[in-house]
């Protein structure tokens, strides 16, 4: 259940990332909307200034994705500091798509744990930190302010529901076997996960673990989808195994060059994604998990 937001309680300021989706979300919660100014000095220097007078609310939602990951970050260090001097008390910041998670640990000795240095960051000017499927839910330990985050597989499997029949829910690999799972119970699917088995030097087989695609529809879903490459050929070999149509999903499309003209070669009958980060194929929003979670 949404909670409904009145009076001087709350207000929604949107980083440029998300203006459409923290309308949505400020709708949902009947909130007010914040007026911001963005702009470039000549030398690229980011300038944001929020217009409207906010000193009667005490606290503030600030919805800003990291599509362009860098400019969001400062954007988002500037924002809490206008919003501080304006006497804002608490501040929730809602990133649907959380930039650097995916280096969580050290790959190679020397590296920066650039998830931890950014939690470090954002632990230290606000208050609360949402997101929308973190590449890997034990970031969470880096943080010292509350860190929620949302699942929005659901609605991607409510999307495609009507269009495929007698599907199987494949996950591209063994760890997004639960994001299958929670697709599956939607569709009332069986789900299973692609194994990658290598054949000889120069040939490898792509297959799911236990079940048959031929003559099915088939259902990929992952959190991300960045090059397209693994996917592309998984598709293509899907294809050849005698699967019907297939439809390619994902939480954060970030479909990387020309990643999705790579998926639809590879015969994939639709590409879906939300709009944690905006794209061709943004087809399904989260505004609504983003306004259930700030309810709780």
């Amino acid at each position: 259940m949404i909670k409904h937001y009145s009076g001087d309680k709350m207000i929604v300021v949107s980083g440029s990332q998300s203006q459409n989706l923290a309308f949505k979300v400020s709708k949902l919660l009947n909130t007010k909307l914040a007026r911001v100014e963005f702009k470039r000095f000549p030398d690229n220097e980011i300038y944001v200034r929020i217009v409207d007078e906010i000193k009667e609310y005490q606290e503030a939602v600030i919805i800003n994705t990291q599509k362009n990951q860098n400019d969001a970050i400062i954007e988002t260090i500037l924002l809490c500091d206008a919003l501080r001097d304006e006497g804002v008390e608490k501040i929730k910041l809602v990133v649907p798509y959380l930039a650097y998670a995916r280096q969580d640990k050290k790959f190679n000795p020397g590296e920066a744990i650039s998830i931890r240095a950014l939690a470090k960051i954002y632990s230290n000017i606000v208050d609360e930190l949402i997101t929308i499927n973190p590449h890997e839910t034990h970031i969470e330990k880096f943080f010292t302010i509350p860190f929620k985050y949302g699942d929005a597989v659901p609605k991607l499997a409510e999307y495609v529901k009507d269009k495929v029949r007698d599907p199987i829910v494949l996950a591209p690999d063994k760890g997004a076997l639960e994001f299958a799972k929670t697709a599956s119970e939607i569709l009332n699917a069986e789900y299973d996960y692609l194994e990658k088995t290598r054949l000889s030097p120069t040939e490898i087989q792509i297959a799911p673990k236990n079940l048959d695609v031929k003559e099915r529809d088939v259902v990929i879903v992952d959190d991300i989808i960045s090059t397209g490459g693994t996917m592309a050929t998984a598709i293509k070999l899907l294809k050849e195994q005698g699967a019907k149509k297939i439809i390619a999903s994902c939480v954060h499309p970030l479909l990387i060059g020309d990643a999705l003209n790579k998926l639809y070669c590879s015969g994939v009958e639709e590409v879906v994604g939300t709009d944690t980060y905006l794209s061709e194929v943004s087809k399904v929003s989260v505004a609504e998990i983003i306004a259930k979670l700030l309810s709780l």
